[in-house]
């Protein structure tokens, strides 16, 4: 993740939130794992990406798949954890706790990673799979020998929404889980039977403001759709929409289900622009599987092509999901010129994605990200049309949704009319069916222990004094001493730590800064008074100048050599008197 990025998301994070604000300080003050979720548009990624800019624990981002993960700034799970692509079953005697490390060969530099990781954050949490977690339960626990504690006592943020997209699972391999796992969701892991994860629901969206879509999404999201919202989503079939200008029905996109069908679209738009298509070749440098592309290698383009940013700009020019249209291409300055849904026109070039992995740093002690690959190409590719699956976290004026063939997955009908920021800039092609929007029964009886009170109350309590301690530093460090002892005596008390030796330590740091600064200002009294003698003496050089400079009747220069004299030191009473006498002489003059 860019600097630059994680400092908008600092400046873009809405710290008034209360469920953001019981987030915060369980990320901060605890080691309770926490699953973070909302409905679409409440600034979970945001969330995620002030975490990952504000944190002081070492921490690592991962994410189910390669586009994700690159997203999000992080690497996959597979290629951390170095997972296999089948199922992994509990009775999998290569993983068990006595096979597990002569199994995963891990490198020396790949466990001191994991010992040494506090916070493990996990991206797009709803596509990853039971049996995955428990696996890295299992590593976790091992590697950092800690069998008893879940993940090995590591805090893990899991971010994203069960009622959107679900793990993506062939026939063969659900067969092969369901002896094991009531469902493939992740909160299904064996780990979480003994371990109640805190799980806290965003509430407050963002990207919707009309009370009336926003109470359909709900509905839709939840499987309580009525007929009144399926009558008023289906009035949306073929729908003219309404735009202030001519260039927004130009900014349509089309979401599917099926990815030839968005294939065919995007590639019957190319051909029916006028001329022969430009073809733009990427280019890759190291590690960087072809999977984790973001935007096509041999990315075909023309005058005319509708297209979509998949990369926020560093200049905010564009977001990840802003629409455009080409409107020039320069290929030998390798430029193209591109009008947006917005109505700006631009300049874009070729852009790089960095493909990282995580190493620890044993001279300064913490985690950094080693790029093992970049790939450079536009920012950009042919969006007449999109997958649901692909438009998941981005958002749109107009789309056109078209489920021909159907809804095959849980939460795809809710995803694909989420990205709107609007009902009116919906338009169906076919009407929305009952039996198109579902929710797996699995996911609504999980989602009834979202904002447990007790849950919640329980972790926060546990970090209320380390919150106190946290407010206190932070008045200490401001020069507000009354909220500083106030916090401090509400720390100790909420956790007893009166008698004990970390709360005597915090104390005596804290009074050893007065002392450290005590000793600065004497040092600097000491040099200033130094420096004082210094000057006096350049003053008294400069009075005998000016004496000289009287001898010789140079009254102008006997003056200034006096005036520099005060300068140097204001109370050299030579200087002022021979000034009072020189000034009246020089005005008669």
């Amino acid at each position: 993740m860019s600097k630059e990025k994680a400092i908008t998301d600092i400046h873009a994070i809405d710290l008034n939130n209360t469920e953001l604000q019981k987030a915060l300080q369980i990320i901060q003050f605890t080691n309770n794992s926490l699953f973070l979720t909302g409905k679409a548009g409440t600034g979970k990624s945001t969330f995620l990406r002030y975490i990952a800019a504000t944190t002081k624990k070492k921490h690592i981002i991962l994410a189910p798949t390669g586009i994700a993960a690159i997203n999000a700034g992080g690497s996959t799970l597979h290629s951390f954890f170095k997972l296999p692509f089948y199922p992994l079953v509990p009775n999998d005697k290569r993983y068990s706790a006595r096979n597990l490390r002569s199994t995963m060969k891990y490198n020396s530099d790949k466990c001191k990673l994991l010992r040494e990781v506090e916070l493990i954050i996990i991206d797009e949490i709803s596509m990853v799979r039971a049996d995955i977690i428990d696996f890295i339960d299992k590593v976790l626990r091992l590697y950092n020998r800690n069998m008893r504690e879940p993940f090995g006592g590591k805090q893990l943020l899991l971010v994203g929404d069960i009622y959107q997209l679900e793990p993506v699972l062939k026939e063969e391999d659900r067969k092969l889980l369901q002896p094991f796992y009531p469902s493939s969701y992740f909160f299904d892991a064996k780990v979480f039977q003994n371990y109640p994860l805190v799980s806290i629901e965003l509430n407050k969206v963002y990207r919707q403001n009309d009370p009336l879509f926003i109470s359909i999404l709900d509905h839709i999201r939840t499987n309580q759709a009525t007929d009144i919202d399926f009558k008023l989503i289906n009035e949306r079939v073929d729908a003219e929409l309404k735009h202030t200008g001519q260039t927004e029905e130009d900014f349509m996109i089309t979401l599917s289900t099926k990815r030839d069908t968005v294939d065919w679209i995007n590639n019957e738009g190319l051909e029916c622009l006028d001329g022969d298509a430009v073809m733009f070749l990427g280019e890759i440098k190291g590690e960087f599987p072809e999977s984790s592309l973001p935007t096509p290698i041999e990315l075909n383009l023309k005058v005319g092509a509708h297209i979509m940013f998949i990369k926020n700009d560093v200049e905010k020019q564009w977001v990840n999901g802003t629409l455009g249209i080409i409107i020039g291409i320069d290929e030998e300055a390798g430029m193209l010129y591109i009008h947006t849904e917005e109505g700006n026109d631009l300049q874009v070039q070729r852009e790089m994605w960095e493909n990282i992995r995580y190493r620890f740093n044993e001279d300064e002690q913490r985690i950094e990200e080693e790029q093992i690959g970049t790939y450079i190409q536009f920012p950009i590719k042919l969006a007449w049309a999109i997958t649901v699956h692909k438009s998941q976290g981005l958002t749109f004026k107009n789309v056109n949704i078209d489920f021909t063939g159907g809804v095959f997955a849980g939460g795809q009908a809710y995803v694909a009319l989420s990205r709107c920021t609007s009902l009116e800039g919906i338009t169906l092609k076919e009407p929305l069916r009952r039996n198109e929007v579902f929710v797996r029964s699995e996911v609504t009886q999980f989602a009834k222990h979202y904002n447990d009170n007790n849950i919640i109350s329980t972790a926060l309590k546990q970090s209320k004094a380390d919150k106190e301690y946290y407010d206190a530093i932070s008045a200490f460090n401001e020069g507000d001493f009354d909220s500083f002892l106030r916090n401090f005596f509400l720390a100790i008390h909420s956790r007893y730590d009166i008698e004990r030796p970390a709360a005597k330590r915090f104390i005596r740091r804290k009074l050893n800064i007065i002392n450290q600064l005590r000793d600065e200002i004497e040092t600097l009294k000491k040099e200033q008074a130094e420096k004082d003698k210094y000057l006096k003496e350049l003053s008294v050089e400069y009075v005998m100048m000016g004496k000289e400079c009287e001898q010789e009747a140079m009254t102008d220069a006997a003056i200034a050599n006096y005036e520099k004299a005060l300068r140097l030191c204001p109370n050299n009473p030579t200087a002022r008197k021979r000034l009072e006498k020189l000034k009246p002489l020089c005005k008669k003059l």
